[in-house]
């Protein structure tokens, strides 16, 4: 079964295009890594994709920079980003439908990290920040999906760290492979 999962998980890799030019990045951006943190492997896993963490670029006066929600939402530097990444691996992804005005950053800035993958509340995930930005002016990126949709869902491990959490099967999310998807 292992050896099936890595082979799924190398074909997509393969198929994906890394990388994007920096020097073309603008606000509404939205930027794709493969992060080290504990909890990657089990979106990497349930998702079927390598990227497991995602930002929005937004303008700062220090020119474009990325806004994350880690453990809370935060502004760093694109390279800063980057560098969290497997690899320094990435891809930028421009909506074909555009913001069509400035991020309200002060909106965002230091909401707590959402580990329950929930919508009903003021903490926010990192596909989910950049979701509801989209959404707020009046743009769906991609429906929410349940989570037992997803595919690896199923797998023991990953049912056991969904239980650990609290994290209802049936409950809505939006993954970064969902946002990436739909781009």
């Amino acid at each position: 079964m292992k050896k099936i999962l890595l082979i799924l998980l190398v074909l997509l890799c393969a198929s994906c295009r890394r990388g994007g030019d920096l020097s073309t990045l603008r606000e509404g951006d939205i930027v794709f890594i493969e992060t080290r943190s504990f909890q990657s492997k089990f979106v990497k896993m349930g998702m079927m994709s390598i990227w497991s963490h995602c930002g929005i670029a937004v303008n700062t006066p220090e020119g474009v920079q990325i806004m994350e929600a880690d453990t809370t939402v935060r502004i760093l530097p694109i390279e800063r980003f980057i560098d969290k990444s497997v690899g320094k691996k990435f891809i930028i992804k421009r909506p074909v439908q555009q913001l069509t005005k400035p991020i309200d950053q002060a909106e965002w800035l230091g909401r707590w990290y959402d580990l329950n993958f929930s919508f009903d509340n003021e903490e926010v995930y990192c596909s989910e920040l950049v979701w509801l930005i989209y959404k707020e002016q009046g743009i769906e990126l991609c429906p929410p999906v349940r989570i037992n949709e997803h595919f690896m869902v199923r797998f023991r491990p990953l049912q056991r760290a969904l239980e650990e959490r609290g994290i209802s099967p049936e409950q809505y999310a939006v993954a970064p492979c969902d946002l990436l998807r739909a781009l």
